[in-house]
């Protein structure tokens, strides 16, 4: 089913290790200017969902957190929810907005991520199902036996992951709001120390307080609004929820699936794609993704990336604002909201030129929960 909704407008707030605020505010902050970047006011919103950050929570005690944010904001929506795909949430829940404005529900639906890690008590260490009773704790420790995997089945190096490290740090060096910025020499990632074996502190994403926030509408709607809008062209999702039980599990994301169904949904393949913003909460990640959509061979994403095709004026320059290994970690929005600014033109300095389709990616949970989206420029 091709959708023809568009996003309208989008707001973040700042990104830093610590921002004093609650991810309320924060929230509260993306949602107002996202919905002033797309001309439109507070009181044109009839639809709300949500994603409260890791550390947050969705429901806090009885209270499920687009209710609590809806009244911080003054909303009385057709339509809310709250997403929990973990890094998959953000493009999730783009894709709800636009079948919910398809479906009539609602016609203006404004989505929003926002976290204050530094504000919540450790929420990053907790164990990964079954995996916990064999001292398997946290993301870090499960990416890192996919890097090992897929080093021992097809010859990746550790330079290799540097190699995504540095080019999006150098993104991010083009990037004013980015949280690091300053030039990562390859010698300076090898030379890091690890956090667990084979992944370095520097394939790790970053922690961050911020928000980020998108306006989905209908064309219709877009018509009358200055900015028009970015389409919504094709979307997917598809999930692996037994995990290690799965023989591939370490080697093979859903992304194998999911894209297949976004690159349908949008009558398009691969090769159309100008650029991608590619969900990296590891550099790890990035690799098997460019494998699993078809950018290149299985096995092969280690020399693609060697070759420089995912720099600016690469084959495929990916997370051109640096991504949550240097932008900042906005679980995914800031994905989509670089991928808009993109198409509209906006990006000064790290500019892609001609660029017309984009394809955003969000990744989550225990390596569970996978979701695309192709945006265009029409």
């Amino acid at each position: 089913m091709p959708t023809s909704a568009r996003i309208v407008g989008v707001g973040h707030t700042s990104l830093a290790p610590r921002l004093n605020r609650s991810a309320w505010a924060l929230q509260a902050e993306a949602v107002r200017a996202a919905v002033a970047d797309a001309g439109l006011r507070p009181q044109d919103v009839d639809g709300l969902i949500t994603e409260p950050g890791y550390s947050q929570g969705v429901i806090e005690g009885i209270t499920p957190h687009f209710l609590r944010l809806g009244a911080m904001l003054g909303l009385n929506p057709r339509y809310t929810s709250s997403e929990v795909l973990g890094g998959a949430s953000c493009v999730a829940m783009v894709q709800r907005a636009a079948m919910a404005v398809a479906a009539g529900l609602c016609n203006v639906c404004v989505c929003v991520f926002g976290d204050a890690p530094s504000m919540a008590r450790g929420t990053w260490s907790y164990g990964r199902g079954d995996g916990s009773a064999f001292g398997l704790f946290g993301a870090a420790g499960l990416h890192a036996l996919a890097a090992r995997r897929h080093m021992a089945v097809y010859g990746t190096r550790p330079e290799h992951l540097g190699e995504v490290a540095v080019t999006f740090r150098q993104h991010a060096g083009l990037t004013p709001h980015a949280q690091q910025r300053a030039p990562l020499p390859l010698g300076e990632y090898l030379e890091s120390p690890y956090l667990v074996e084979p992944l370095r502190v520097l394939d790790c994403c970053l922690i961050s307080d911020g928000a980020g926030a998108v306006v989905v509408t209908s064309a219709e709607r877009a018509r009358d609004l200055s900015r028009g809008g970015i389409r919504i062209a094709g979307f997917g999702q598809a999930h692996n929820l037994t995990g290690l039980a799965g023989a591939d599990y370490l080697t093979t994301l859903p992304a194998r699936e999911s894209g297949p169904i976004a690159f349908g949904m949008a009558g398009i393949t691969h090769d159309d794609v100008d650029i991608a913003q590619l969900y990296d909460c590891f550099t790890i990640v990035v690799l098997m993704q460019l494998e699993d959509y078809g950018f290149c061979a299985k096995g092969a994403a280690g020399a693609f990336v060697a070759d420089g095709h995912l720099r600016l004026g690469g084959r495929l320059p990916t997370n051109t604002a640096g991504g949550l290994l240097s932008e900042g970690f906005g679980g995914g929005m800031f994905h989509v909201i670089e991928a808009v600014r993109q198409l509209r033109g906006e990006c000064g300095a790290r500019q892609v030129e001609e660029a017309e389709v984009a394809l955003v990616s969000g990744h989550g949970l225990g390596m569970n929960t996978h979701a695309t989206v192709i945006l265009c420029r029409d």
